[in-house]
């Protein structure tokens, strides 16, 4: 009767609506409604596809040479074995996805500034008939296309959307594979499960002891679907924070580059010491430079490694869940106290908010009629 209670399909629903709440809700209210946001958050998708199969691809072969798996014994008494397992997987995983991050922020502003130049150029060629018709009507058309996507095109916007893409990917790569094990282990019980005919045929996935909801988890607090749901969707805020501020850092070192400045990964000896004194002087603030840019990117691999590490107890203990819940949820809180404290009124670039600013001042109500082609 326990059993056929934790399957109800209730139980399924109100998980998956759980763990994709956040994203989802952003989705929908916010993302989908532009279609240019749209793409760049089906591309952030994509690109944490990529940093998966990094991941992955370095663990096969970090697995090949250690042999994590066959060393680590089923009672747990090779700690080492399994230290040296979780660091495999953590480390290499972490810096995978900020390096992806990166560089699909990179390859946004390379995008971006194709798009601006090209519009620029539309308009430079247009703008003697612009001003004839507004000579004419009394409209203002000089620059209306570039306008209108500067206001939807921002940082924040742009951040966003990719944050959402990322981390709904990863959210349906942490919980769906629950939700895929669980329909497809669970199928393997015969007979009535209210009666002693009823019985478990075994295998089926990688547990053998039936779907996911069946697993005993977290001391009998909740059952394990409950626990990567919440799993899930507390990595979802972290990465939509996570994705917001790789791109605060990066357009700040961008703008450091453009000035002569070495600001990425730049230099040797002094120059790399700087460098790693501002990626770990994000708890002093993200102020709007290329040490601020730093900063936020040394905060994004530094949480996302206590994210990472605070799962340990999660998949080692039985009552691991107990830990690692909490634990988990103060690593999103902190990360949002800094976030909020660090890039609070210069999140976007000085030019972005100076021309946000100056159509809010100058009748910027009607970019809603116009579009990029």
């Amino acid at each position: 009767k326990k059993q056929t209670t934790m399957t109800a399909p209730s139980l399924t629903i109100g998980t998956a609506l759980l763990a994709f709440s956040p994203t989802l809700t952003l989705f929908f209210l916010i993302i989908l409604p532009k279609p240019q946001l749209t793409i760049l958050s089906v591309v952030a998708a994509f690109a944490y596809l990529l940093s998966a199969f990094g991941s992955s691809l370095i663990w096969l072969i970090l697995n090949a040479i250690f042999q994590f798996t066959t060393n680590n014994n089923d009672d747990g008494s090779n700690n080492s074995s399994s230290i040296g397992a979780l660091l495999a997987l953590t480390v290499p995983s972490v810096l995978i996805q900020c390096i992806v991050r990166m560089q699909f922020v990179k390859l946004y502003f390379g995008v971006e500034d194709v798009i601006r130049k090209s519009v620029a150029k539309h308009e430079a060629e247009t703008t003697p008939a612009n001003n004839h018709n507004n000579n004419n009507d009394g409209t203002q058309g000089e620059h209306s296309e570039t306008n209108a996507l500067q206001l939807q095109l921002n940082d924040l916007s742009c951040s966003l959307a990719s944050g959402t893409g990322y981390a709904l990917l990863h959210t349906l790569f942490l919980f769906g594979t629950l939700l895929a094990s669980e329909s497809h282990e669970g199928s393997n019980y015969y007979g009535n499960l209210n009666s002693a005919s009823g019985y478990y045929g075994g295998g089926g996935g990688s547990t053998g002891h039936g779907g996911t909801l069946y697993q005993y988890s977290c001391g009998g607090v909740m059952p394990s679907l409950m626990n990567g749901a919440l799993v899930g969707m507390m990595f979802s805020v972290l990465d939509v924070f996570w994705m917001m501020l790789t791109f605060f850092g990066m357009r700040r070192r961008l703008r450091s580059s453009r000035r002569g400045v070495v600001a990425v990964f730049g230099g040797c000896g002094g120059g790399m010491l700087s460098l790693l004194r501002d990626m770990t002087s994000f708890w002093k603030g993200i102020d709007d430079s290329t040490q601020g840019g730093n900063a936020a990117l040394g905060l994004v691999i530094v949480s996302h490694l206590l994210a990472s590490l605070v799962l340990a107890p999660n998949g080692t203990m039985e009552d691991g869940c107990k830990i690692s819940l909490p634990s988990l949820a103060g690593v999103v809180v902190l990360v949002a106290v800094l976030f909020f404290r660090g890039v609070k009124g210069h999140f976007l670039p000085m030019d972005q908010r100076a021309r946000i600013e100056e159509l809010r001042l100058g009748g910027g109500g009607m970019m809603g009629s116009h579009h990029v082609e």
